[in-house]
């Protein structure tokens, strides 16, 4: 359908995308930047000093999030965040800070492997409270908001307590200087974005701590169950551990190989004598398709996909792959050619690649077509977001149509998608290179 003279373009769209991202209202709320590299989570333990409850909340900055403008060869962006918990309408704790971030090229200012994880410990009683926070992006003059609800349960009970779930990003040792991710003798960062399989981390690693309580025995029995949404119950184990001076701490995890990707929820559940339940905590995650997730669960759907961006020739060979270690070597191999900066951790070309199909799924599907196959899918993952979008969905005697705009490259091309059946499926006009079609503006 579309033609392969548009690939000579790929290259460079995918390593320099136009970001300006002001257009996403139009495809959807489920995939904007500001949702994808800007990211809360929070959990709640005991705290170790006092009778109060340490609610950590915990955020997540990626530089495409953020704009850097150039000051002396280095690329710089400045930004403010603000964390307000409230009781009721009275301020119970605030947390300020600025930080500047710096980068040496341009590359590596919009680089989406490039982000910042933090944790802010707050010392709080029982009782319900309202969490805001806010990113205030200096150079780019705009503010992102996040708010979430905490009901901080007591832990100083006569029965033995569990903790909140915290999905964990990394782990090691404690070293000699404290750090606010400290936990007993173990430092944890929290997986902030709750979604695992990406970047070929197919293991689910989660922290707890288990509370004894006093009038608990000397040890407890832990069941931990994961749910697929749609499924139901796909893994399930029961271990007794023993409480040392009055607390468990249980950073386990589980092997995600043989899962589907899917929506999940990590089920924790104290059982007491004649397994009566004591307590019970849960915690949602997403196991997201990645390239590795196609190429064990859905091969074709992969090499489909690589066909938007090269001719099928180009992909001789992979298609007769059935063992996956030969698959992923011929996976690697494809990108590795085209690498537009070899000798460096990230692929730029395939890690663009990829995030495009990600929106393009979350913002341009229909019934049961994924969103990477449609029309307007095809064309988002070949050129990106669209440096302006016109919209048309009620204008009489005629159907429902979108016109996007690319000026900022070497060639003016505006492509035209109609809703002919009033289904939300936007088809692509003639003529479907984009090109030849005067600007109307």
């Amino acid at each position: 359908m579309y033609a392969k003279t548009l690939l000579i373009l790929v290259g460079l769209c995918l390593v320099t995308p136009n970001a300006s991202g002001q257009h996403f209202s139009i495809y959807g709320n489920q995939n904007r930047p500001e949702d994808v590299y800007f990211l809360t989570d929070y959990a709640a333990f005991r705290s170790d000093s006092t009778d109060k409850i340490r609610l950590e909340v915990y955020y997540q900055i990626h530089n495409p999030i953020l704009k850097f403008t150039e000051d002396s060869g280095l690329y710089v962006a400045e930004y403010l965040i603000t964390i307000d918990v409230h009781d009721d309408d009275e301020l119970v704790g605030s947390f300020r800070r600025n930080r500047t971030v710096k980068a040496p090229n341009k590359r590596k200012a919009k680089s989406h492997a490039d982000y910042r994880t933090n944790q802010v410990n707050f010392e709080l009683d029982p009782g319900k409270y309202k969490v805001d926070i806010a990113l205030r992006d200096i150079n780019g003059e705009k503010v992102i908001e996040r708010d979430f609800k905490a009901k901080l349960k007591k832990f100083s009970e006569k029965t033995a307590r569990l903790s909140d779930i915290e999905l964990i990003q990394a782990a090691g040792a404690q070293s000699d200087e404290p750090s606010k991710f400290d936990k007993g003798n173990l430092t944890m960062i929290p997986s902030v974005s709750t979604t695992f399989g990406d970047n070929n981390i197919w293991k689910l690693k989660y922290y707890t701590e288990i509370y004894q309580g006093t009038d608990s025995p000397e040890e407890v029995r832990i069941e931990t169950v994961v749910r697929h949404r749609l499924k139901g119950m796909l893994y399930r184990d029961s271990l007794t551990s023993s409480f040392n001076d009055g607390i468990i701490r249980e950073l386990r995890e589980i092997s995600l190989d043989n899962f589907k990707p899917g929506d999940y929820e990590l089920e924790i559940t104290l059982t007491g004598k004649r397994k009566k339940k004591i307590d019970f905590r849960s915690k949602n995650f997403n196991l997201t398709w990645s390239e590795r997730a196609y190429m064990k669960f859905d091969y074709r759907t992969i090499l489909n996909q690589l066909n938007i961006i090269v001719d099928k020739s180009e992909l001789e060979g992979m298609e007769d792959l059935e063992d996956f270690d030969a698959r992923v070597k011929a996976f690697d191999a494809f990108w590795l050619a085209r690498d537009p900066s070899p000798g460096t951790p990230e692929n730029e070309l395939k890690r663009e690649f990829y995030r495009r199909v990600r929106v393009a799924n979350a913002n341009f599907r229909s019934f049961t077509t994924s969103g990477w196959k449609t029309d307007r899918g095809r064309i988002y993952i070949l050129f990106g977001e669209p440096d302006q979008v016109d919209d048309y969905p009620l204008v009489p005697n005629y159907m429902p149509y979108q016109e996007w705009h690319y000026y900022r490259g070497s060639r003016y091309r505006r492509f035209l998608f109609v809703d002919a059946n009033g289904d939300g499926d936007y088809r692509l006009q003639y003529p479907f290179d984009g090109l030849n079609l005067r600007p109307e503006f």
